[in-house]
């Protein structure tokens, strides 16, 4: 379990990384404009983003005549702000937006705890194409973390994940599907022997 919810946080992590070099190009103040005065849902993602890493509190300030203008270097995510704004976008559909949403409700960062409601965004965003999304959810299926344990299902989503070259999901999909695999033959081996009782031919 815990090791799941690392996990879970190295991808939040990951898909805020993934826009680092993106959200340079940023300035808050016009994505910020941008997504209130005309409801932009890709402005109202960066905005999200940029709460949930901190950036959007990182400017140049002036500390004094002796220290001049300085670079504020820590500043604190604020998760209950990224999640306002990644659900704008995601009522939107936005895809991304969608994701980030889920993961705040996995890690219960800005809102209370909720895997209901993660794998409710999770899945509108996985079934729209989004690897990471499609990936999340598997995990989730092939762990049985906030929902019941599901061999078929985290096949399907790895197997969605995996077509899309997401190298984690590959591995996972070689060791879920044997999984699966030993699953069906119990099965049919289990239909045999209640056919065989049936007819006398044991």
């Amino acid at each position: 379990m815990l090791k799941f919810f690392a996990t879970l946080s190295l991808v939040l992590c990951f898909s805020i990384a993934a826009n680092a070099d993106q959200q340079t190009m940023f300035d808050f103040n016009q994505e910020y404009q941008k997504a209130t005065e005309q409801n932009d849902a890709e402005a109202q993602y960066h905005v999200g983003l940029m709460y949930a890493d901190g950036s959007y509190a990182k400017k140049r300030q002036f500390k004094g005549i002796e220290n001049g203008f300085e670079q504020q270097s820590e500043t604190q995510p604020d998760y209950i702000k990224a999640k306002e704004w990644f659900e704008k976008a995601a009522n939107q559909g936005n895809i991304a937006a969608q994701h980030s949403l889920a993961l705040l409700y996995f890690n219960g960062q800005g809102t209370k705890q909720n895997y209901s409601k993660g794998i409710e965004w999770d899945t509108k965003a996985a079934k729209k194409g989004d690897a990471i999304a499609q990936y999340t959810l598997a995990m989730l299926y092939y762990q049985g973390t906030g929902v019941k344990k599901n061999y078929f299902k985290a096949k399907q989503w790895f197997a969605k994940a995996a077509e899309q070259n997401y190298s984690d999901a590959k591995d996972h999909l070689i060791v879920v599907t044997k999984k699966v695999n030993a699953i069906v033959a119990k099965q049919q081996a289990k239909k045999k022997q209640a056919s065989d009782n049936d007819c006398g031919c044991g």
